[in-house]
């Protein structure tokens, strides 16, 4: 069986569980049965998915296993029907035995090294990168506290295993028991020398990102990671000057800016498509952006005038950008 994908780390599925109705976890070893690179917690593994139409994409998974762990890394992936077609494919395809060669693993989601006190808040599939993240920081004996919402209990991957370890450590919200995560409560009783970490929809990540700016938390405090592009349900259609390629593309009200470049055939580096990562990064020329990314720093935003257009838009109806 040839193996998918490209990269010097050569990865075989050992094993597979089925979490939830939607969720299904993959454990990855390598194919020599040595040890895997060290990992710490936030880190992913990106994998080539060729789609039964033929194209070939990239996917980001969080590794999910105990950072501790060298013998497999774990990925839980998520079968959306109404997806990309990622999901369906690796839940198809990727069986017992399927051989991967991919990049070793990555982090764009980093956790902080010292003993300030750590809010984690997880909105469905995005448990993935905050559970290895909650088992480091149990390790390391910093305080947190561990926030889990998702549609019901039973669509919630790790519940049982979250609740036995971590107990009065983490609050659980099921919508179907209607319990939902109060943002500006949880974020108005933490110290201030705390670091809160999301991951999960685009709505849950803008909201505690818009909460904890009108708390007046520091923004560098805030640090969230998302799992693809999401255009907000009020964007609207944008006209961009790409001035280097000579070029005028209109941005559709569903469509990101960098699917807009791409469709137009201009080469652009790009690697999560999640603002995550900041490969994708060109400067503003005229115009005034409406970050969205976790990836920039304030200077590189302000004072080098860089975008992230695989997330991140117009506030107004225009934008030039020097590509």
């Amino acid at each position: 069986q040839e193996a998918i994908g490209h990269g010097p780390l050569e990865l075989v599925v050992s094993g597979i569980r089925q979490l939830t109705s939607r969720v299904r976890a993959f454990e990855l070893r390598a194919r020599d049965g040595g040890e895997l690179p060290p990992v710490a917690a936030g880190s992913h593994l990106q994998l080539d998915i060729t789609l039964p139409a033929g194209k070939t994409i990239l996917r980001n998974y969080s590794i999910c296993s105990n950072p501790a762990r060298r013998d497999a890394y774990e990925i839980a992936v998520l079968r959306d029907d109404d997806g990309g077609g990622g999901s369906l494919t690796v839940h198809d395809r990727f069986g017992i035995g399927r051989k991967l060669n991919c990049q070793p693993p990555q982090n764009h989601f980093e956790l902080h090294d010292d003993k300030r006190p750590a809010l984690l808040i997880a909105g469905g599939i995005g448990i993935t990168p905050l559970k290895a993240m909650a088992q480091s920081l149990k390790a390391r004996g910093n305080e947190m506290h561990l926030h889990y919402a998702g549609r019901s209990k039973a669509e919630m991957a790790f519940l049982e295993n979250l609740q036995r370890d971590f107990g009065d450590d983490m609050t659980i919200y099921s919508s179907a028991d209607d319990k939902r995560l109060n943002i500006k409560q949880i974020l108005s009783s933490l110290p201030k020398e705390a670091v809160t970490y999301v991951c999960g929809p685009g709505s849950l990540i803008d909201a505690v990102v818009d909460v904890a700016a009108q708390l007046k938390i520091d923004p560098a405090s805030v640090r969230f990671e998302r799992f693809g592009a999401t255009v907000a349900a009020d964007a609207r259609p944008i006209q961009v000057e790409l001035r280097r390629s000579g070029k005028q593309i209109e941005v559709a009200a569903d469509q990101t800016i960098l699917d807009a470049m791409l469709d137009a055939g201009v080469e652009s580096a790009y690697s999560c498509k999640a603002g995550n990562c900041k490969s994708c990064a060109v400067k503003v020329l005229d115009g005034e952006a409406d970050h969205r990314d976790s990836a920039l720093s304030k200077a590189e935003r302000d004072e080098y005038r860089l975008i992230c257009p695989c997330v991140s838009r117009a506030k107004g109806t225009n934008l030039s950008l020097d590509i």
